[in-house]
């Protein structure tokens, strides 16, 4: 399993191109899972909900389970590793996907950067597997633009 996180500022491109990336790699073959790393939280339909309630209620584990989706919301202890979590939830992935997890140490990252949004590499230089911009941009790594979707995904496939 390779596990790779998208970083970026708010408003880089992080989620269109992980959602454009996502079919690319699929049609080569590659089984593909995405973690969201959510650092303000999320909710999962609010407090009217019965999952929200369990949780009120004091459950620390909740799972939704439907026809076709499923879900797991655990509360308490350390925020955990997202590395962790990915080998946890998905051990026969081919690639899974972290869009945010800046601050996780030890992750490799492709930084995404957008002209008026971005004004240069923020990633430490030993974390930066590649740069995804829509800008000239001088890095010691790949760079790539957006719309090269072929070009980044045989990369990360290591075609190349």
């Amino acid at each position: 399993m390779k596990i790779i996180a998208i970083v970026g500022r708010s408003g880089s491109g992080k989620t269109r191109l992980i959602t454009r990336l996502i079919p690319e790699l699929r049609g080569r073959g590659v089984s593909v899972a995405v973690i969201k790393h959510c650092r303000h939280g999320f909710d999962l339909g609010g407090e009217t909900k019965d999952s929200s309630q369990y949780l009120a209620a004091g459950a620390p584990d909740v799972g939704l389970v439907g026809p076709i989706d499923r879900a797991l919301i655990h509360r308490g202890g350390p925020e955990p590793s997202l590395a962790r979590l990915a080998e946890t939830w998905f051990p026969a992935v081919d690639l899974v996907i972290v869009e945010g997890g800046k601050s996780e140490p030890g992750l490799q990252k492709i930084e995404v950067l957008r002209q008026g949004i971005s004004d240069g590499v923020e990633t430490a230089p030993s974390e930066l597997a590649a740069v995804v911009a829509d800008v000239a941009v001088a890095a010691p790594v790949p760079v790539f633009h957006p719309d090269r979707l072929s070009d980044i995904a045989a990369w990360l496939k290591g075609e190349t």
